[in-house]
């Protein structure tokens, strides 16, 4: 079998068998994999705390064209992002945010938008920007990188620009205006509309100025049922998080 590296983020791991793991690795040249480790449940393994959650690696791997899973020989440790993950306060956070990844986005998908998006997320929480931010910035990105995220400048009905207060279409497809919604329940203000356009060329490390202007709980509810409505699912970890109670 031909053998090959990649440089990944660790998204989650279950038992295989008696001894070894099943991991999902987020590669920024792949796309997102499904591996084997083999031995990592052996007391005594090669792998260590590597294959720790969202522990940025790079792992040598072996594949087969005619298989969906690829072998782990080894690998090396780029970045531990163990004691900000394990934090109590942070760990049903990323929980989250790798269960997002792993049910909406297709495996060997190569975009490094996600790759560079984890990544900034880390780093952002690492400098102290609020979790609520940094998992409404996130879903507004994922949303956006699968084509789902809405015109948050225009009504999907009339066409009217510049919306002060827009309502959420109940199928999460667009926002209305005033004058076009009937039953929608979900509305966004100028603020929370202008922080969506924002987004799009802001790293998510300097939010501070939306802090008191945004209702984040609200948005990241809405932005959630937006996601697992269009990828037909359902999130477990947000059961977790008082954002979502």
């Amino acid at each position: 079998m031909p053998i090959s590296s990649t440089q990944a983020f660790v998204l989650g791991s279950i038992p295989l068998k008696e001894q070894d793991k099943l991991i999902h690795l987020l590669s920024i040249d792949r796309g997102i994999l499904k591996a084997i480790a083999p031995g990592a449940l052996k007391s005594k393994n090669r792998f260590g705390a590597l294959l720790e959650l969202f522990t940025e690696g790079h792992f040598f791997y072996y594949w087969n064209e005619e298989k969906e899973l690829i072998t782990i020989s080894k690998g090396e440790i780029l970045t531990s992002f163990f004691n900000l993950i394990s934090k109590p306060e942070n760990i049903f956070y990323f929980y989250l945010i790798a269960e997002i990844i792993l049910k909406t986005i297709p495996y060997n998908l190569r975009d490094t938008r996600i790759f560079r998006l984890v990544r900034s997320i880390l780093a952002a929480r690492e400098k102290g920007t609020d979790l609520g931010l940094l998992l409404l910035y996130f879903q507004i990105w994922i949303l956006r990188i699968e084509g789902m995220m809405f015109n948050p400048g225009i009504c999907y009905n009339c066409f009217t620009k510049n919306i002060e207060t827009a309502w959420v279409k109940t199928n999460f497809r667009g926002i209305l205006c005033n004058r076009c919604k009937t039953n929608d329940k979900h509305c966004l203000t100028g603020p929370e509309l202008k922080y969506i356009k924002w987004t799009t060329s802001n790293p998510p490390e300097n939010p501070c100025s939306w802090i008191s202007d945004i209702n984040q709980k609200k948005m990241n509810r809405i932005f959630l049922k937006k996601i697992e409505y269009h990828g037909e699912c359902s999130f477990k970890s947000k059961q977790y998080l008082p954002l979502f109670e």
